[in-house]
């Protein structure tokens, strides 16, 4: 992976992180359903488009952010598509 494309993708996760913290927050103070909030992570993601990199900002989230209360949103995303509709 070039370095361009490092910055590239290292930018896009700083993003991804930031919106999914958000969106957390509208999940457990708000009670937003968690379709609710997968749908927005994935129409959010699909407007910036993050669609082809998605795996590798899962990837690189992964290792920094596992046990993140709102990683799940995006590991889920990455594991069922039909949200990408």
């Amino acid at each position: 992976m070039g370095k361009r494309r490092r910055l590239t993708l290292e930018k896009k996760c700083n993003l991804v992180r930031e919106f999914a913290e958000k969106l957390i927050n509208e999940f457990e103070e708000k009670g937003k359903s968690e379709k609710d909030v997968l749908c927005s992570m994935a129409q959010w993601a699909k407007e910036m488009k993050f669609r082809e990199y998605w795996f590798a900002i899962d990837t690189k989230l992964q290792r920094r952010y596992e046990c993140a209360s709102w990683f799940w949103m995006v590991r889920r995303l990455r594991n069922y598509p039909d949200y990408w509709k």
